[in-house]
C-alpha cells in the first residue's frame, strides 16, 4: 500500500471510481457536533449536589475531550502534512484549521477547568457559556473543514492512499482506555443507515470493542447528559 509521501505532489485529480472513502471522517465531525451540544444542553440542568451525575458528566467529558485530542492531533500530524504535501490549496486552508484548534484548546481547557469544579461539588457558572461558544466554533470548524478541506481530498486522494493515512491513524488511537469510549461514543451520535455504513468497513477489532463496551457507554450517557443523551444501538438491528 502507497502512502501519501511516496506520491507525487502535483494537484493531479483522483478517478471517482477510486475516490477516498470519507465515511468515518465525516462520522467523527458528525458526533463531535452532536457530542458538543449534548454537553452544552445538559450543562444547563446540572446540579453540582448531585454528586452521582456530576461524576458522571465529568467521566463523560473526560472521554469527549479526549476524542477531541485524537482527532486534532491525527488531523495535525498525519492528515494533513500529507495533504499539503499533495494538494497546493491545502496550506492556505489549513491556516484556518490551525488557527481554529489554538482556540478550540482554550475553549477546552476553560471547560476542562468548570467541569472539574462542578466534579469537586462547587458551582462553576461559567460552563454554560464556555459549553455553548465551544458549540458554536466546533460547528464551524467542523463546516469548515467538510464544505473546504473534505471535497479536496475526495477530489485528489484515491482510495488506497486515504486508506494507508486512516491505518497510520488507527495505530495511532490504538485500542486502549480511549477507544473503548470513542467507538460507542461516535456510533450514538450517528444515523442508523450511517453507523451501518461506517461499520461495514471498521476493522474487526473495533466492532469486538464496541459489543463489549456499548452498554456501559449508555448508561454513562444517560447518566451524564440525561435527556441530552443518545445511545449506542446494536450492531444487528
Amino acid at each position: 500500500m502507497s502512502t501519501m509521501s511516496e506520491l507525487s505532489t502535483s494537484d493531479r485529480s483522483t478517478p471517482t471510481s477510486a475516490v477516498a472513502d470519507l465515511s468515518a471522517y465525516r462520522a467523527v465531525h458528525v458526533a463531535l457536533r452532536r457530542g458538543t451540544h449534548a454537553l452544552a444542553e445538559a450543562a444547563r440542568g446540572l446540579d453540582p449536589t448531585d454528586r452521582r451525575r456530576a461524576e458522571a458528566y465529568a467521566r463523560f467529558w473526560k472521554g469527549f475531550a479526549g476524542e477531541v485530542l485524537a482527532h486534532h492531533t491525527i488531523e495535525d500530524d498525519i492528515c494533513f502534512p500529507a495533504l499539503v504535501e499533495r494538494i497546493d490549496a491545502m496550506a492556505a486552508l489549513i491556516e484556518q484549521t490551525d488557527a481554529d484548534h489554538h482556540r478550540l484548546d482554550e475553549l477546552m481547557a476553560a471547560a476542562e477547568a468548570a467541569v472539574a469544579e462542578i466534579a469537586a461539588g462547587r458551582t462553576a457558572a461559567e460552563l454554560t457559556t464556555v459549553l455553548d461558544e465551544l458549540d458554536a466554533l466546533m460547528h464551524r470548524h467542523l463546516d469548515f473543514e467538510d464544505a473546504e478541506i473534505l471535497p479536496l481530498i475526495e477530489q485528489h486522494v484515491s482510495h488506497d492512499e486515504w486508506a494507508a493515512l486512516e491505518e497510520q491513524a488507527q495505530k495511532h488511537m490504538g485500542l486502549g482506555l480511549q477507544a473503548a469510549f470513542a467507538i460507542p461514543f461516535i456510533a450514538s451520535m450517528l444515523d442508523l443507515d450511517d453507523l451501518r455504513e461506517v461499520f461495514a468497513s471498521a476493522p474487526g477489532a473495533f466492532r469486538v470493542l464496541y459489543r463489549l463496551t456499548r452498554k456501559r457507554y449508555n448508561r454513562l450517557a444517560v447518566r451524564a447528559l440525561g435527556s441530552a443523551a443518545r445511545v449506542a444501538v446494536p450492531l444487528g438491528r
